[in-house]
């Protein structure tokens, strides 16, 4: 499901990161739940790099390769507001 920076205080027991609203399995539990009707899994790929370049790079890459697999309905990309870093990549802009 991913990772969120905080938690909230749910009736039952998650991970403190884990990001409840894109998780399919407790989709049911979650009010405003982001996960559209038919998703199993969501998956998050964190990418470092070195430079914006790289990653930029790694990230049109992984792309490229994913939309290529049986079942792939959905490519986004977060920067939780500036939480966890400075910067921020635009999927659109990478192709």
């Amino acid at each position: 499901s991913g990772s969120k920076v905080g938690s909230k205080n749910y009736k039952f027991p998650i991970p403190a990161t884990t990001n409840e609203q894109y998780c399919p399995t407790i989709r049911e539990k979650v009010p405003d739940t982001k996960v559209p009707d038919g998703v199993k899994s969501i998956y998050e790929i964190v990418i470092n790099g070195v430079d914006e370049a790289s990653v930029k790079k790694a990230m049109a890459a992984g792309i490229k390769a994913a939309v290529k697999v049986p079942g792939v309905s959905f490519i986004s990309a977060g920067n939780y507001e500036g939480k966890l870093g400075p910067f921020q990549f635009k999927l659109a802009e990478l192709f």
